[in-house]
């Protein structure tokens, strides 16, 4: 029995061993991370990501929203196998991009990352609140038996609409995503709208006044005028909205009802959605272009011999660090092409250039135009922003090396002009040639600015102008009254009938523009022989119009 108690000792010890080294292990795995995460989140509940980009397309041009619309509709199917949400994010950016130039492409992008358009969308759910409340709403269950096949007032079971709360997105109102306000009713199923579309202005009497439409509402471009309105509520890749929008576009279509779109997903939806059309409503929104500094400091100090650097450990990234510039009469970046095997030993010889560089003392004249030489340094760089932190993190190190950089006195000049612009201690921020208010502008401002730029410039190119001339019309201040057309006289192609300046029948009167000073006799006026005055008119020649206005 002894040997048998030995055996089954070790094993209950084998076993409490393995079961507190789990237990380290699923400790140490479940360990909440020491680093501090801040972000600033909206009120408001998070927006699908797909109709934000719908959003971000229309405000582009609003038949994008459309051509966005069909060709996601389309499309959207054979996609279903993108199973995560990176997929996903590629996908609707990838539908987005193939609208755009690459310019706007790229502006696209990014305000999608930084959910700019989220906002619209909560005014939509505010929108389609207001729909909901306008009419009390029936268990959907009853809804046949009622004559019609529609809900009114008059013969609607009333039914308590909750308030719309700040950040919550209300719910799917008898279980239904999508919906069809005609100002009269609410359709929620596909047979009540075509029983509605069989005669839209019987159905919409006077009694009822048309929904009210905004500039920001999409309005299908086939709609036609002064028709009834049908406002669809529902959220892009639900089936209950491909069935309304094929039903709605074809009636567009044959001109008998002005057919709107106001895109919302509302609570419990999301199932119904896709995988796709859910992104981004899980968590509230991040709002970008905010920062926050944590300040820490580690009170621990510690006592290294940094004297020499160790053979094969480099302390820069030859992948991000600006090599190009000369360290002691070597162009590391040259020695890098043709040696690509020393990488490690080549970085730490230029290591040891760079501290070997420090200076106790450095002359007065060669600190005069150190600033200078900085700011060369980093505008020449091939990378001028991972530059600019090498120098601002190593500067005592390099110091030595940026005094014996020959100065360009372009760049010295250019310093000097800006300098005598702009007084000292203040910034200036300026697009395309206008001043921008730096303690007014947000970032959703300035990208909002960005793009109004690139979608000029964008039709500028489309009118086959140079990129160069394109630059220069950008720069072009707007004249003071955007009705004025100016004319510059001062053209060749300007051909004077009446120069007081030069025709020699008027050489002998003054030229002196002080001659208005003087004193006359009522009723009369100075000769005096300045152009002050101009009448251009512009004329044809060649056209019977233009021949008898030259006479």
């Amino acid at each position: 029995m002894k040997p048998h108690f030995r055996s089954g000792f070790w094993l209950f010890f084998v076993v409490l061993l393995f079961v507190g080294l789990s237990g380290n292990l699923i400790s140490a795995q479940t360990r909440s991370p020491k680093n501090v995460q801040v972000a600033l989140r909206a009120k408001w509940s998070g927006t699908p990501l797909l109709l934000e980009a719908g959003e971000l397309l229309s405000s582009q041009w609003k038949d994008f929203y459309w051509d966005f619309t069909e060709f996601w509709l389309l499309k959207g199917s054979e996609d279903s196998g993108s199973h995560t949400a990176k997929d996903c994010l590629r996908t609707i950016v990838n539908y987005g991009k193939s609208l755009l130039s690459k310019p706007l492409a790229s502006v696209f992008e990014f305000s999608l990352t930084l959910r700019s358009a989220s906002p619209r969308l909560v005014l939509y759910r505010q929108l389609a609140e207001d729909s909901l409340s306008s009419f009390p709403l029936v268990d959907y269950s009853s809804a046949s038996s009622n004559e019609g096949g529609f809900e009114t007032n008059d013969n609607a079971k009333s039914k308590k609409v909750e308030p719309l709360l700040l950040g919550v997105n209300s719910r799917a109102p008898n279980g239904k995503c999508c919906w069809v306000d005609t100002g009269a009713a609410l359709l929620f199923d596909a047979n009540e709208l075509l029983l509605w579309l069989e005669n839209p202005d019987k159905a919409t009497t006077d009694t009822f006044q048309q929904p009210e439409l905004f500039e920001f509402d999409h309005v299908h471009p086939d709609s036609s005028i002064g028709s009834p309105i049908a406002i669809l509520y529902g959220a892009l890749g639900t089936d209950c909205f491909k069935e309304f929008h094929n039903v709605l576009v074809g009636t567009a279509r044959q001109g008998k009802i002005t057919y709107v779109v106001r895109p919302i997903l509302p609570s419990g939806c999301e199932s119904k959605v896709g995988h796709c059309g859910a992104i981004g409503t899980r968590d509230a929104v991040n709002l970008g272009g905010y920062g926050v500094e944590l300040a820490l400091k580690n009170m621990e100090y510690k006592a290294m011999d940094d004297s020499a650097v160790k053979k094969g450990v480099t302390l820069e990234d030859p992948h991000t660090e600006d090599l190009s510039q000369d360290v002691r009469g070597f162009i590391f970046s040259r020695i890098l092409e043709r040696k690509p095997e020393l990488t490690s030993e080549v970085m730490a010889f230029r290591d040891y250039l760079l501290s070997s560089t420090i200076s106790d003392t450095l002359d007065v004249w060669e600190l005069k135009d150190l600033g200078h030489q900085t700011a060369q340094r980093i505008v020449h760089a091939s990378d001028p922003l991972q530059s600019m932190q090498e120098i601002n993190q190593n500067f005592p190190s390099i110091v030595s090396s940026l005094s014996r950089m020959k100065l360009n006195d372009s760049i010295k000049d250019e310093i000097i002009a800006n300098q005598r612009m702009i007084p000292p201690g203040k910034s200036l921020l300026a697009l395309n040639g206008a001043l921008i208010n730096i303690e007014d502008v947000d970032l959703y401002l300035l990208v909002d600015m960005v793009q109004q730029e690139l979608s000029l410039a964008d039709q500028f190119s489309k009118m086959k102008i140079p990129s160069t001339n394109v630059r220069k019309l950008l720069s072009i201040l707007p004249p003071s009254e955007s009705n004025m057309i100016r004319v510059d006289f001062r053209s060749t192609h300007v051909h004077y009938l009446n120069d007081l300046e030069h025709d020699i029948i008027y050489k002998r009167w003054s030229s002196s523009i002080n001659e208005i000073l003087m004193p006359v006799f009522p009723g009369q006026l100075r000769y005096i022989r300045k152009n002050i005055y101009h009448a251009v008119y512009v004329l044809d020649p060649a056209s019977i119009c233009g021949l008898e206005a030259s006479y």
